[in-house]
């Protein structure tokens, strides 16, 4: 990602383009390294699938453990 031969200012995005990482030459003949967030779209719905499916992984455990208890209440009586 960060790769660049000798004196190349490079820009690559990452991400579907939602983040960007570019070389610049400095006056003193460093080269730096900036990074940003370009497009916030593909963060966003990344966040917010991982919200689903962590909310769906808590209902189906909480359901098994609900169906877990009933089996276990109706074996014991």
């Amino acid at each position: 990602m960060f790769s660049t031969g000798t004196d190349e200012i490079v820009e690559r995005k990452a991400f579907f383009g939602s983040m960007i990482f570019e070389t610049v030459k400095k006056d003193n003949g460093a080269l730096g390294i900036t990074t940003g967030v370009e497009n916030p779209f593909p963060l966003i719905v990344l966040f917010l699938v991982l919200t689903v499916v962590l909310a769906l992984i808590q209902a189906i455990y909480r359901g098994l453990k609900q169906r877990r208890e009933q089996l276990l209440n109706e074996s014991g009586s």
